[in-house]
């Protein structure tokens, strides 16, 4: 175990937000820009996210009972509260991608094996460790999201889409360190939890590149040369997707990182204001 001192973070309140989406807006199959490419992309994150969200909050719980800051064992509440949520919303969406002749039951599935073969072999300790790697994506690609909102999520053509990922992305943002938290609380292998998440941020990719290529296959699609082009300026352009993660990834595999050393507070006090008609979808 690597000597690496563990801190109380006082951070704020991680509230799990009801929200009311209406999925029935999904009406056209190819909705993102109506680019095959970068459409199956968000189809493939939003597969993910179901069995990989209850990964989350079983790797976290298995330790719940182990943390004794009364800080921290709040925001674990409030993130297994808000994950659950991010699960049940995904599925809805899931679903809705099914009724158009989108293969999500064939992807989910496939995210869901592998997902049980990392239980089956890995321990709780290296568990968690993929869990808090992958907050760290899932952070940093809502940072992009949420900083970029002209790069596709404008316009009517991206409901119910545009609302789901500013209300996910905020809170991804919100409950970014808890996984990390409990991690150096009760693991605390600084090596372990670098060599992990190489290995993580290595595969993410290729995984969702995996499951689009599904996708299109199962549709008989072959993007034109215009959509391979729309779709690589998305990702590898200046300020793109892949592009502008590539380095926030890295960050993460510093001895000593924390989350909070990226200061992102200002995405969720502004979010409501931001975006008010996602904040009036709130029920709870």
């Amino acid at each position: 175990m690597t000597a690496v001192a563990t801190e109380t973070r006082e951070a704020g309140t991680i509230k799990p937000r009801r929200m009311d989406f209406d999925m029935s807006q999904l009406q056209t199959k190819y909705f993102f820009r109506g680019n095959p490419i970068l459409s199956t992309l968000m189809y493939a994150l939003s597969a993910s996210f179901p069995s990989g969200e209850r990964f989350f909050i079983d790797t976290v719980r298995h330790y719940q009972k182990d943390i004794d800051d009364p800080v921290l064992s709040a925001q674990i509440r409030g993130f297994i509260g808000q994950e659950a949520h991010h699960s049940r919303i995904h599925e809805d969406f899931n679903t809705q991608a099914e009724t158009l002749g989108v293969a999500m039951e064939r992807i989910e599935k496939r995210f869901k094996k592998r997902i049980e073969t990392v239980k089956r072999n890995l321990d709780p300790g290296r568990q968690l460790a993929i869990t808090a790697a992958l907050e760290h994506i899932t952070a940093t690609l809502a940072q992009w999201t949420l900083e970029n909102p002209e790069a596709g999520l404008n316009g009517e053509n991206h409901s119910p889409l545009r609302e789901m990922l500013a209300w996910h992305a905020m809170e991804e943002i919100e409950h970014k360190s808890v996984a990390f938290d409990v991690y150096r609380k009760a693991v605390n292998k600084e090596k372990e939890r670098i060599v992990v998440a190489k290995i993580v941020f290595r595969t993410f990719w290729i995984q969702m590149a995996i499951a689009q290529v599904i996708l299109l296959w199962r549709d008989r699609k072959i993007p034109s040369v215009s959509h391979i082009r729309e779709a690589w300026h998305f990702m590898w352009g200046k300020g793109g997707f892949r592009r502008w993660s590539a380095p926030e990834f890295k960050r993460y595999l510093k001895p000593g990182f924390h989350p909070d050393d990226i200061n992102q507070r200002h995405l969720i006090e502004q979010w409501q204001e931001s975006y008010p008609e996602v904040a009036a979808l709130q029920v709870g």
